[in-house]
């Protein structure tokens, strides 16, 4: 339990960054920040206690004129010295905090907050996870905390062009606190991305938020576990392909609750997706879904032979948005690497528990084993780029066991299993790519020659990518 005059909130959104084109189309998070901010006080918290930290786009500064608290820039100076110097040294019951911006996760699975002056010359952004190490350690005076995170966690593209990690703003924390105990719900899974609500100008997880919220009847402060089985709720019946999860630690003992398995539980070795931008491939997610629930093995094939479909990036999206569905682990194999049955053995023992094949078994031996030994679960494994079926013949697992297969592959002829034929994108969907890679205001200055163009080259995603470059490269000539 926590008293309101005895709880404190850092309440952040973030809609407008220093590079415009990360802006929040119409808004949202600033909006969203403010309604949080307000129900606070709504519960007796004093003012003097909420820290809100906005940055809004131009046309929703009314709202931050009318909101009758007091808001401050969300910098990373400001925020950072919100945390250490004004909020660690306090003495309270409970710290909510707020977050609703852009967000990403890290190769290294960390999941990371962009501050407001952040641009592409400075990832300026927040390490969560170090942030919520500090919160639990002895540094910090408020034991009870509540952090509620609206944000992507996906794989951007901006990751790819860093060396190294990606810097960020770390907390560096003392002792833990025994008596700490921290609530973490987020808006996304590993992979997925916070989906906004334009009409209403609102994140649709935030509103699912609220509304839990005032569903809890006036407890304060709410029972987070119920909270979060109503958000859940609300988000099956959107269809948004993205499910809000959470965490709950206590007294630094390892005693862990999760609503979902969290996917840094799930054993996998999946590809890092290569695409700047994914349009137009939701229907054929869907029937790869489909088709696994029915069948053991299932084929993304290439109804042009030639490539440049976007196959094994179908198969990384479709790994990445239902890794949760194979709680047993999803073993991504390539035929052209080492042979197949080295690199099952070899991921088994890595990455599952008390794996250990004996010594002097075979190579179909160890196969065999791997089919009898691997962990509890559903597992997906992923055989990419299949030249030929005579390959991965010996490496399929036993039919109508608990393994699924799918494969890419650009042949075509003799296909035994149920499979997704892939060509080109639609005119639609190939329109949209080639918007989200050199942005709006070319395709709609140049549209007639931007449909001309996808026609040409078959709506191909890898041909748009290059044409996006070479536009690129020519300041922006489509032609």
């Amino acid at each position: 339990m926590a008293k309101p005059e005895r709880t404190f909130g850092l309440i952040v959104g973030i809609e407008k960054y220093h590079e415009t084109a990360w802006n929040v189309p119409g808004g949202g998070p600033a909006d969203d920040a403010l309604k949080f901010a307000h129900w606070l006080h709504r519960r007796g918290v004093p003012k003097q206690n909420i820290r809100l930290c906005l940055s809004a786009l131009e046309e929703n500064h009314q709202l931050i004129g009318e909101c009758g608290l007091t808001v401050e820039l969300a910098t990373e100076q400001n925020i950072s010295d919100i945390v250490t110097n004004f909020l660690s040294p306090k003495s309270g019951d409970l710290l909510y905090i707020f977050w609703a911006g852009h967000g990403l996760i890290t190769s290294e699975r960390e999941r990371r907050l962009f501050f407001a002056d952040a641009n592409e010359r400075n990832y300026q952004n927040l390490n969560l996870n170090s942030l919520l190490v500090y919160l639990a350690s002895k540094k910090f005076q408020i034991r009870n905390h509540i952090c509620i995170v609206d944000a992507c966690a996906n794989f951007p593209s901006l990751l790819r062009y860093q060396s190294g990690e990606l810097p960020g703003k770390t907390f560096f924390s003392g002792d833990p606190d025994p008596a700490s105990q921290q609530f973490v719900l987020l808006a996304t899974r590993e992979g997925e991305t916070a989906k906004v609500n334009s009409t209403e100008k609102t994140g649709y997880f935030s509103q699912a938020v609220r509304e839990a919220f005032a569903a809890a009847n006036g407890t304060f402060p709410p029972n987070m576990t119920e909270v979060t089985e109503v958000i859940k709720q609300r988000f099956k019946s959107l269809d948004k392909k993205q499910l809000p999860t959470y965490f709950y630690s206590r007294n630094w003992d390892g005693d862990i609750e999760k609503s979902y398995f969290n996917p840094f539980d799930i054993p996998h070795n999946i590809l890092q997706s290569q695409a700047r931008e994914f349009v137009g491939r939701d229907e054929q997610i869907e029937q790869l879904r489909q088709l696994l629930q029915a069948n053991d093995i299932v084929a993304i094939s290439d109804v042009t032979e030639k490539g440049g479909v976007g196959k094994t990036e179908l198969a990384i999206q479709y790994s990445w948005q239902y890794l949760e569905d194979y709680s047993g682990g999803c073993c991504w194999l390539n035929p052209q690497g080492i042979d197949l049955g080295t690199q099952l053995v070899e991921f088994g023992v890595v990455n599952l528990p008390d794996f250990n094949p004996p010594d002097g078994l075979s190579l179909a031996g160890q196969v065999a084993y791997c089919w009898k030994k691997w962990q509890a679960g559903k597992v997906l494994l992923i055989f990419d780029d299949v030249k030929d079926w005579k390959q991965i013949q010996p490496y399929l697992p036993p039919k109508g066991s608990r393994f699924k297969v799918l494969i890419t592959t650009r042949l075509n002829t003799g296909l035994a299993y149920p499979s997704v034929p892939l060509g080109g994108l639609s005119e639609d969907g190939a329109l949209e790519l080639l918007a989200k890679l050199l942005g709006d205001e070319y395709v709609q200055q140049e549209n007639e020659t931007a449909r001309k163009i996808c026609k040409l080259i078959g709506y191909l995603p890898i041909a748009l990518y290059q044409i996006a470059g070479h536009s690129q490269n020519r300041g922006g000539v489509l032609c």
